[in-house]
């Protein structure tokens, strides 16, 4: 299958950086779930770049180290998918095979509390060496001067090899603090008998074909009428750390979540009182079941795969569970592209590999991430986790998906509706609790509170994330 994303991603290039959220625990996509900046420790503004427009460090420096390379580094991610874990075990047997006397030592837990948990290590000293970050929390860390400048470790060559908008993605003023890893994105998989049976013949299959919102409103309305009470036509992949993929139907809408120069909410407008009105819609139509609201126990998937759905919105790492032949999703289904008004929008995914700065082996710690994306790693990874590469090199590869490269390959044409708008908006360092007012404000909004009412309040906790 060939992902066909270079365009998109190497026209967000330049200042911006990309945005995403990660997959996380229980295979499920979240980001934006940090604890507050507050919490941690901070090091002099010059430590932390502030101000620079650049590294002081000399790039490339030490991109081919001379000296032997041993000792231990600790590495943290949370616990998600086999495949994910096959790709990360992959890297640490080929790299502690090619430098004899290293040891990458894994500490696997939950998403939910993995960040405290980086938290509570950095004020103790504690904290692994190297760990998982998504793109919209690596300023929570790279803003204090917490994390290692990978600056010295690579030639400008080898920073060219990714796609531009992935390695901004990593970058504070100028910077860049980690090694942009995969990303992933969000379509729609259905059940292809049950849009049989509500008279749905027409899915489409190019993304200048995807359904308007009229459209998509018409699918709704169709299943619902064939559907038992207890069923629901859809789910959506807002749930708890997700809450920001709401704003995929405001940027669809023609808005943005904040002004051009990023220091205000541009909310409420126009465009935010119709996507708001829209997806409360989702509820007043019994469009989808009740408690598949912000703060629920259940995702998108598992609506899914208990077929409480027959058409869910997901990401392209929860392919392998829904294509499992066990587990997975009992009947035939297939994927396509996400709904548009104005324009076509939708979230883009993924993580960083990060080192803290104060490593008691640094050059062991940039080694595994410099390993982590090299191609064959990251081929490897990719193919088994079910994710989008960041090397230009595999953006065009024929990438042997271990699961539905038919799905990943719709996935990959619905990240190219990522405008550098959503990118900037996205990778705000405030983003994190920008996250969070934005679950509890729709959480609100789903339970009947005004459109006025909530976008006044969003407005007001945007406002303020961005000034604290």
């Amino acid at each position: 299958m060939t992902l066909t994303r270079r365009q998109f991603l190497g026209a967000a290039a330049g200042t911006a950086a990309l945005a995403g959220l990660s997959a996380c625990s229980d295979v499920h996509s979240g980001g934006g779930g940090a604890a507050s900046s507050t919490d941690l420790p901070s090091v002099s503004q010059s430590a932390a770049g502030s101000g620079s427009a650049g590294s002081t460090a000399s790039a490339g420096a030490k991109a081919s180290p001379t000296a032997k390379l041993s000792g231990t580094v600790s590495f943290a991610f949370w616990g998600g998918s086999t495949g994910e874990t096959a790709g990360f075990t992959y890297a640490k047997k080929k790299f502690e095979a090619a430098n004899p006397g290293t040891t990458i030592e894994f500490q696997v837990s939950p998403y939910d509390g993995f960040f405290s948990g980086i938290d509570r290590g950095i004020q103790t000293g504690k904290a692994p060496d190297t760990f998982r970050v998504d793109y919209t929390t690596i300023a929570k860390y790279s803003s204090r001067g917490l994390l290692l400048d990978m600056s010295p470790y690579f030639t400008t060559a080898e920073t060219q090899a990714f796609l531009p908008a992935l390695w901004d993605a990593v970058k504070s003023n100028g910077v860049p603090y980690g090694v942009p890893h995969q990303t992933d994105t969000t379509c729609i998989v259905y059940d292809t008998k049950a849009f049989e049976t509500a008279g749905i013949t027409s899915v489409p299959d190019r993304l200048e074909d995807a359904w308007t919102w009229e459209e998509f409103a018409d699918v709704a309305a169709k299943l619902r009428k064939t559907l038992p009470a207890a069923k629901f036509p859809f789910a959506y992949d807002w749930t708890k750390a997700g809450a920001f993929r709401w704003l995929s139907w405001l940027y669809q809408a023609g808005g943005t979540l904040l002004t051009p120069d990023l220091k205000k909410a541009a909310i409420p407008s126009d465009a935010a009182t119709k996507a708001l009105d829209f997806t409360k819609s989702f509820f007043t139509n019994k469009w989808v079941p009740s408690t598949g609201t912000i703060k629920t126990s259940q995702y998108s998937d598992n609506f899914f795969l208990s077929q409480t759905v027959p058409m869910s919105f997901v990401g392209d790492f929860l392919v392998p569970e829904i294509a499992d032949p066990k587990a997975g999703y009992k009947g035939d289904w297939a994927a396509t592209f996400m709904p548009r008004d104005k324009a076509a929008a939708a979230d883009l995914g993924g993580n960083a590999i990060v080192a803290r700065k104060d490593s008691s082996n640094p050059d062991l710690a940039a080694a595994w991430l410099k390993f982590l994306v090299q191609e064959d790693a990251m081929r490897y990874f990719c193919e088994q986790a079910i994710e989008l590469p960041t090397l230009q090199s595999l953006a065009s590869a024929e990438l042997k998906y271990a699961f539905r490269p038919d799905v990943v390959s719709v996935c990959a044409k619905q990240a190219t509706t990522i405008s550098d708008t959503i990118v900037k908006e996205s990778t705000v360092p405030a983003f994190s609790s920008i996250n969070t007012v934005l679950g509890d404000q729709l959480e609100l909004a789903f339970h009947d509170q005004s459109t006025e009412q909530t976008l006044a309040a969003l407005a007001a906790a945007v406002d303020k994330a961005l000034t604290s």
